[in-house]
């Protein structure tokens, strides 16, 4: 009998232990997550401190050198390494609000790089420049390319542009017919002639003329 009791009172002592073990264990572990990140802190300031003296310029230098090239405002700087050269990046706020990022060689003081700091507003740009390239390809003007598609397809022009397909310049044009039915009405820009005649919804040609 005396063995029974002693069997449950020992497998009490090893549990029991287990837990008070993983109770010590769980301060150890946050313990070791603070210090790699004062480690981190650490690397981070003596990276920065040893960029700082290889700087031939400081910081309010390179920053009127910014200025001088984008006038405006400074919102952020960094001393960084890019591409082999050490440089100062600034983001500056020009007045037209647009952001540029401008980069100064800290060494010598030279304008390393200036470019948009908004990717979409250069796709914007790119974009704008397209579309004049178009226009100064067409002969006719939406105005006379929305006559033709609404001759070929009665209705109302909800919206027209001027697009490239295949190498030809067309004034692509939703027509709102009495039905409900939207087409895309596609107008050669140079020519007049109707390229294609399209359902905008299900995206199914209904007439193709290639003449």
């Amino acid at each position: 009998m005396r063995k029974k009791l002693i069997i449950p009172a020992l497998a009490l002592t090893l549990v029991g232990g287990a837990v008070v073990g993983t109770s010590h264990m769980m301060p150890a572990f946050a313990k070791d997550n603070t210090s790699n990140t004062n480690q981190e802190e650490h690397q981070d300031k003596e990276n920065s401190a040893q960029l700082q003296k290889i700087a031939k310029i400081s910081s309010k230098e390179a920053e009127a050198i910014a200025l001088k090239e984008v006038p405006g405002t400074v919102k952020e700087s960094e001393l960084e390494e890019e591409d082999g050269v050490l440089v100062y990046g600034f983001e500056v706020q020009t007045t037209s609000g647009d952001v540029k990022d401008v980069k100064v060689n800290a060494k010598n003081g030279d304008i390393f790089k200036v470019e948009n700091e908004d990717n979409d507003e250069g796709d914007g740009e790119e974009n704008d420049d397209n579309i004049k390239n178009l226009q100064k390809r067409a002969s006719l003007s939406s105005k006379e390319a929305e006559a033709i598609a609404l001759k070929e397809v009665p209705g109302t022009v909800k919206d027209s542009e001027l697009e490239d397909e295949d190498g030809v310049v067309v004034y692509d044009v939703e027509v709102k017919k009495s039905e409900g039915i939207i087409k895309g009405v596609k107008v050669d820009a140079s020519s007049g002639k109707i390229i294609k005649v399209a359902d905008e919804e299900e995206d199914n040609d209904d007439e193709v003329e290639n003449d």
